[in-house]
């Protein structure tokens, strides 16, 4: 059967899926009814609490026994000696807060008391001895109420102002060589970070909405299908049960989005009647653009918990033990979107990996329009990671026993080896590898600068290096061989480690030779377009590790930089996944996902998100793709890994004795014609040896456990 009607069957499949699931009533009260009625409900309580807390905008009200007493309190808050410095006036927003003195006919402290408590006040304020020379003002406040107890201080340190005013004027009167005992200066450093209520309470909102819409889909379509014995005419179907797999996850992601929308649109819609839009946003105009960022957000986070769900459903024998796991995933699922109320968290190091956390904290960060792009790359990065992850733990799930009334699989079954060797990697294993290196390199890489930042001092450049070294090999090495000794995968055939033919070693060492040169155009051609580019304190910092590095041996920087990275990322990208793809899809879709993969990890580089190595990493990965892909192995793609990194490490180490040569070691200048054109001449050599050496048959056999 043709790959066309593979996908016809599979779009078909998911209609029906999605069109099963908006039938049941329980979707529909969810997907509108919901909305309809929760948010007018939402809308009047946080009108009320939005007119509560609006009262330091609009004044505190203050009432006082008589005439008298107002004219002096108002006496006393209109003296200039009464205002605060003007540090605290900065702090408090620069301006003061205003009070509506009103009158009323206190015979005793229990009217005031009871005027507080009736909330018709916010501070009453009793003066005795109004005449005498030293008046006492006594105050009556709330003990439970926000707005009274704020009123009570503002008003208490007015007047401690203008006593302290008023003591100072008298002692320099009294003696000349009086002074003051301090004076106070005020520095704030950093930047404000002002967030709107919109943005804090958006994020909330978007993961109670998201689970909302996918709960339900997810238990039915897995454990509520199995429980009811109709998962046998779908597995009866002429498809993959892997196709099977993607259109329920097509149709879970697909009502949760609905379901976001939804509620989106109802929320902005009642705000927006009720009038209380412009509190939140700032103005009166319908938020389009805000909308529009938080749908694209939502297809980002509906995609992840929707595979999240769908493969804890598939864990239940029923739909009530369905539920049982779900309850605590919705409930834990509160606690990370509570962490956009607290300032101090920000989509920075451990936060923009962390799963829910990191797109509730970059949703509440794209709508105050204060995006970090390296901790939004790593959290969009980790998400779909996260996504591929759950989703292959599903499809582990939905097999054999995928059609019975009772799961056979386990928590504890995720982690046994497979009895059978298979010669690659599946596809499910794969994307769980991906899952896994992509927080474990954003931990590492982010650990091992601010180690490094420590030890620069103390610890010799050579170890430094080495670190830079161990911390690849325990990442992009490490984690896929721990994933394939999992899996029971062939060492050789899965990292694709075969002797090529003799002509693929000189073909790699002449490709290696001259792709660096076109590397280098294409970063400097990026940069000319605008894409990326250094900043001058980026290159400032280059420069001084450039010095640094100098000062080591050449054969330490080339292990560290050439030889490590060119063994490593090789057997990761060019052997793990290459092996694993090249079962599933065609070899030109094989070169292109794994060069985008090995361009994407270029790009996130520690804390700093490095998008001018984007073009001529992905350039690189494309080249040695396609060497790998024809030689039927890794190694001469190592081999042109190692050259083109050691070249450049190298150009750079003894760029001050290269100077002879003239221009073309600058990184912002194209290269001499006359480089290209040697370079261009060893590339087209080198290919051709590539095209015409004897490629190995593939001895690939699909694994059955």
């Amino acid at each position: 059967m043709s790959s066309h009607q593979f996908r016809g069957r599979l779009w078909r499949l998911c209609q029906k899926e999605l069109r099963e699931t908006l039938r049941d009533r329980r979707t529909i009260v969810t997907l509108l009814l919901m909305p309809l009625l929760v948010y007018p409900i939402l809308s009047m309580a946080l009108n009320r609490f939005l007119l509560a807390s609006g009262k330091t905008v609009e004044g505190f009200t203050v009432c006082v026994a008589n005439e008298a007493e107002a004219s002096r309190l108002d006496q006393w808050l209109s003296d200039p000696r009464s205002v605060p410095p003007q540090a605290i006036l900065d702090a408090s927003g620069g301006e003061m807060a205003k009070f509506q003195v009103t009158v009323i006919e206190a015979e005793s402290n229990e009217s005031f008391e009871q005027a507080v408590r009736s909330d018709s006040i916010d501070v009453g304020i009793q003066i005795d001895e109004l005449d005498g020379p030293i008046p006492r003002v006594k105050f009556f406040a709330e003990r439970g109420d926000a707005n009274s107890q704020t009123a009570r201080r503002i008003l208490i340190e007015r007047l401690e102002w203008l006593r302290l005013a008023s003591v100072e004027f008298v002692l320099k009167r009294i003696s000349p060589n009086y002074s003051e005992p301090v004076r106070i200066e005020v520095v704030d450093v950093g930047e404000a970070q002002n967030r709107d209520l919109l943005a804090t309470i958006v994020p909330l909102v978007l993961v109670l909405m998201t689970i909302t819409g996918a709960v339900y889909p997810a238990i039915d379509l897995t454990a509520g299908e199995r429980e009811r014995g109709t998962m046998e005419s779908v597995m009866a179907s002429p498809v993959p049960r892997g196709y099977i797999l993607l259109a329920k996850y097509a149709a879970v992601v697909t009502v949760a989005f609905l379901t976001a929308i939804a509620n989106l649109v109802a929320m902005f819609s009642t705000l927006w009647a009720s009038g209380l839009l412009s509190l939140l946003t700032g103005e009166d105009a319908f938020p389009f653009l805000a909308i529009l960022q938080i749908l694209t957000l939502l297809v980002l986070f509906s995609g992840f918990f929707s595979a999240l769900l769908l493969s804890l459903t598939s864990f239940a024998k029923s739909f009530k033990e369905a539920q049982a796991y779900l309850i605590p995933v919705m409930l834990l699922s509160l606690t990370p979107a509570m962490l956009s109320l607290m300032p101090g968290a920000t989509l920075q190091g451990a936060m923009a990996i962390l799963p829910l956390i990191n797109i509730v904290l970059l949703a509440r960060d794209t709508l105050a329009g204060d995006v970090d792009p390296m901790g939004a790359m790593a959290a969009i990065a980790s998400t779909i990671a996260y996504a591929a992850a759950a989703l292959s733990i599903a499809a582990r799930l939905f097999g054999s026993d995928a059609v019975t009334r009772t799961s056979e699989k386990s928590f504890g079954s995720m982690l046994r080896r497979p009895r059978q060797i298979s010669d690659a990697p599946s596809v499910q294993a794969a994307a769980m590898m991906l899952a896994m290196l992509v927080p474990i390199y954003f931990l590492v890489s982010n650990g091992l600068i601010r180690f490094l930042q420590q030890i620069k001092d103390v610890v010799p450049i050579e170890v430094q290096l080495l670190f830079n070294a161990f911390a690849l090999i325990l990442t992009f090495g490490l984690v896929p061989f721990a994933m394939a000794w999992l899996e029971r995968n062939r060492i050789k055939t899965t990292f694709r480690i075969r002797l090529p033919h003799p002509t693929a070693w000189i073909g790699g060492l002449l490709l290696g030779l001259g792709s660096w040169a076109f590397a280098h155009e294409a970063f400097v051609i990026a940069d000319g377009l605008g894409i990326g580019g250094l900043s001058e304190e980026q290159v400032e910092k280059a420069k001084e590790a450039i010095d640094r590095m100098r000062a080591a041996s050449p054969f330490v920087l080339l292990a560290a930089f050439a030889l490590t990275p060119a063994v490593i990322e090789e057997f990761c990208f060019r052997g793990y996944l290459f092996s694993s793809l090249q079962r599933v899809v065609s070899p030109f879709r094989v070169i292109m996902i794994t060069s985008l993969l090995f361009g994407l990890f270029h790009v996130l580089t520690g804390n700093t998100l490095l998008i001018e190595r984007f073009i001529p990493s992905t350039l690189m990965g494309l080249i040695i793709g396609w060497v790998a892909y024809r030689t039927g192995s890794v190694l001469p793609g190592m081999l042109i890994h190692f050259i083109h990194n050691g070249l450049l490490n190298m150009v750079l180490y003894y760029q001050e004795k290269l100077d002879f040569l003239g221009a073309g070691f600058d990184n912002q200048a194209h290269l001499p014609p006359l480089w290209l054109g040697i370079a261009t001449v060893l590339v087209l050599a080198g290919a051709g040896m590539i095209m015409f050496s004897k490629r190995p048959q593939p001895n690939l056999a699909i694994a059955t456990s």
